[in-house]
């Protein structure tokens, strides 16, 4: 998972071919750190499938005001560069996995984009 920024936003999340898992944290959010270890842990299991970024919401929050993320973590999928699937506070290995599987399964072609990004 990388950490990204307001100023990288747009390369990172919104030009991206593959769909971006995009967690949005603090530095004192209990459940984030969970949750983010989960992630990076599926970024292997999904690599070439699935773009895994971090943004922390205070140090960028006029991309965190632009989706109304008030919650931390909030997890938004991007896919196309529009926001598709919202997920709010702590998550589950298998509810991350269902996301992100419900992801690929609606495009087959994903898998032969991954070599474009």
């Amino acid at each position: 998972m990388i950490d990204i920024t307001d100023r990288d936003f747009n390369k990172e999340v919104l030009e991206c071919k593959l769909p971006v898992f995009t967690c949005f944290t603090t530095r004192w959010c209990h459940s984030c750190y969970p949750t983010c270890l989960l992630a990076d842990e599926l970024v292997k299991e999904y690599d070439g499938s699935v773009k895994f970024v971090r943004l922390d919401m205070e140090k960028s929050p006029e991309i965190a005001g632009r989706y109304h993320v008030i919650t931390v973590p909030t997890i938004l999928l991007f896919k196309d560069s529009q926001p598709v699937e919202k997920l709010l506070g702590f998550q589950e290995r298998e509810s991350l996995k269902r996301l992100l599987g419900d992801a690929i399964a609606k495009d087959p072609g994903l898998n032969s984009e991954a070599s474009q990004n």
